[in-house]
């Protein structure tokens, strides 16, 4: 079987909560069960430098978002036996300090272009889940895009999706103007 799990932190690399502490934990012990198990999260500008250096360069493509096209980068690395990919664009990930990963006035359309972007990396990186884990609000819109944009294409279409709320207290809550 193969899984991506998607989120908006993993320790080491970023985390506020119980979810980076999941994300890491769970995709290592999949992995010990014999799963293809892969991670995909934003990178950040706040990832410790000695795990940043780590990264290779995969690709790069536009993704679409609203009216406007988008930079996306991807790159990973491997820890603990686990493929660990990232989704550059310094437009929304290279924030500073505490607040780099949640807290900003665009977090709805910073994780929108993060969810359009994993999608798009599926085919980038050749590597079609039969799962894929979608964790909290901030991948929320994933399996209706999946369903909306890709489910025509034959790689694409038999993918499922599970979605895991980690904290109900975060629900990612924004006005209806966001869906335009």
């Amino acid at each position: 079987m193969k899984v991506l799990y998607v989120t908006a932190e993993c320790w080491p690399f970023a985390k506020t909560g119980g979810l980076g502490d999941v994300a890491y934990a769970l995709p290592k012990a999949l992995k010990k069960e014999g799963v293809d198990v892969r991670v995909i999260m934003p990178k950040y500008s706040t990832i410790p430098t000695y795990l940043k250096d780590q990264l290779k360069k995969v690709g790069e493509f536009s993704v679409d978002v609203s009216w406007r096209s988008q930079y996306c980068g991807l790159e990973k690395m491997e820890l603990d036996g686990v493929t660990f990919y990232f989704v550059d664009n310094e437009y929304y990930f290279k924030r500073d300090g505490a607040e780099s990963i949640y807290g900003h006035g665009d977090d709805a359309e910073r994780f929108i272009f993060f969810t359009n972007a994993v999608l798009k990396s599926i085919d980038k990186l050749g590597f079609y889940p039969d799962v894929i884990n979608a964790s909290d609000w901030h991948t929320g819109m994933l399996p209706l895009f999946l369903k909306e944009k890709y489910a025509h294409l034959p790689k694409y279409k038999n993918i499922k999706t599970v979605y895991t709320i980690h904290n109900l207290q975060y629900q990612g809550i924004f006005g209806r103007e966001i869906l335009g």
